[in-house]
């Protein structure tokens, strides 16, 4: 009998899906009983258990059992709508516990590591509404790593290491890694990267990064040339920064402008700078090839 005619799938199709239904039947079983022995309810089930039964309970079925623990999640999470004491319908925030909602993204990430919408709904609400920046990273890493075609991934990582850790240089080698490690990155990843590794004070670290990128760029792609020009202006940048450590350690005080290193000839030519501006210094020491106006502000 020809196993791909359409009798022979249909005869597949019905000798299968009873075992599937019986299998994931069982699987809720089980998630019933682990929850009226063990937990309350609300916040235990198939999560709970330790990864390699969780992976040995699902078997083949490992795919479908994650898609069911991430939609467990998100029917947790967001509003509900109810009546209140007049009758009226209204919505209200959902009442979701934050560590029940991570194991369960967490089971589900270890059955299928590259699974979109773990990471998504992850990223959605355990760093805003429960303050679970680094557990929000881990699951972020794990699907970077399980899907090396994917931007998103990276994305949200160097977001979540810029806005809620405040480690510029960080956020920053992430985007510069991701450049170099993706087939087909987005264009802004080395620049905008080269700007955070600057800003978090690692001049040198984006210099030797952007060059990396450059080994496997060839000259006609279309992104080639802005990532030279930021990598000549990071050269520069790091040529006044090491000159203003000089003059500080001479005068105990920063230069007000790159005159003043050139007059006291701790610096004798100023480097090129790619986007035809002068280099600023603000009151702190900082060099800035693309704000020739940073001394205004106080704060600078």
């Amino acid at each position: 009998m020809n196993i791909y005619s359409p009798g022979a799938k249909l005869k597949y199709i019905l000798i299968i899906t009873p075992f599937l239904l019986i299998y994931m039947a069982s699987l809720f079983f089980i998630e019933s009983e682990y929850n009226n022995r063990n937990y309350k309810k609300k916040n235990a089930g198939l999560w709970s258990l330790p990864p390699a039964i969780l992976s040995s309970l699902a078997g083949e079925y490992k795919g479908i059992t994650a898609d069911l623990l991430t939609l467990e999640a998100g029917a947790r999470l967001g509003t509900r709508v109810e009546r209140n004491e007049y009758g009226e319908f209204i919505t209200v925030p959902a009442d979701f516990n934050c560590k029940t909602i991570y194991k369960i993204l967490s089971a589900s990430q270890v059955l299928d590591p590259s699974f979109e919408q773990t990471f998504i709904i992850a990223n959605g609400w355990l760093p805003w509404d429960c303050n679970m920046v680094e557990k929000t990273i881990n699951i972020l890493e794990i699907s970077a790593k399980n899907r090396p075609w994917d931007y998103l991934p990276y994305q949200l990582l160097a977001f979540n290491t810029y806005f809620f850790l405040h480690d510029y240089a960080k956020a920053g080698k992430i985007l510069l890694n991701a450049s170099k490690k993706l087939s087909n990155p987005p264009k802004y990843f080395a620049i905008l990267g080269a700007r955070l590794i600057k800003k978090g004070g690692e001049t040198k670290t984006g210099i030797l990064l952007l060059k990396d990128i450059l080994r496997n760029k060839k000259k006609d792609d279309p992104d080639y040339n802005n990532i030279i020009k930021r990598l000549r202006a990071l050269e520069g940048t790091l040529i006044i920064e090491q000159a203003i450590k000089r003059y500080h350690k001479k005068f105990n005080r920063f230069p007000n402008t790159t005159k003043e290193l050139l007059e006291t000839a701790t610096l004798h030519t100023l480097p090129y700078n790619p986007y035809n501006l002068s280099y600023c210094i603000n009151r702190k020491g900082d060099v800035f090839f693309d704000r020739p106006d940073c001394r205004k502000n106080k704060n600078n």
